[in-house]
């Protein structure tokens, strides 16, 4: 009994407050290693911007540019790190996608925000293709998906993909520093 109690404190931390403040999830611009000895996805993306506004909402500019193909299906597994007292630990946001690609342009899923305003709105992305983004503002993301006080604080999202190329599997991971904070 007390571990269900236990659990359900934790999903009412989890639920949106009826609160009258504003969040804001600020990602980092700079993208880095996972320090697992994983190579970087083969996207340069040292001329995109992802720049959080004033009222938390979140700005994308510039151009990402594939340096090796994409075919599908392209696995996409996210999952998380949160700071809490002073050491980083497993946090509860995690996704696994089998197949990016399938699910590119759903209008349901949190990235169609973005992809929607892509070019090209499907794999394969080969190696040399470009998508320009021109100051588009996707919302505020804390807003858009309720996101609660209690997960205020410093994240580490970590992105592993993994890309086939000419019938092969190969792994790739990335990490993006993000802040939940109040605005």
């Amino acid at each position: 009994m007390a571990q269900i109690s236990a659990t359900l404190i934790f999903v009412c931390l989890l639920l949106p407050q009826n609160s009258k403040t504003t969040l804001s999830i600020d990602f980092d611009e700079e993208y880095v290693d996972c320090e697992n000895g994983i190579p970087m996805p083969s996207i340069d993306m040292s001329q995109f911007l992802i720049l959080t506004q004033e009222d938390g909402s979140v700005t994308m500019n510039g151009t990402v540019r594939f340096t090796k193909d994409y075919e599908s299906p392209t696995r996409w597994k996210v999952y998380t790190e949160r700071l809490e007292r002073g050491e980083w630990h497993p946090a509860i946001v995690a996704r696994d996608i089998p197949n990016i690609c399938a699910v590119l342009q759903m209008p349901y899923e949190p990235w169609y925000r973005y992809t929607k305003f892509m070019e090209q709105k499907s794999c394969p992305y080969l190696a040399g293709h470009e998508e320009h983004i021109d100051n588009i503002d996707i919302g505020n993301f804390a807003a858009i998906y309720g996101v609660a006080e209690a997960l205020i604080g410093e994240w580490k999202v970590y992105h592993f993909v993994t890309a086939t190329r000419n019938g092969q599997r190969v792994e790739e991971c990335f990490m993006n520093p993000a802040t939940v904070s109040e605005i």
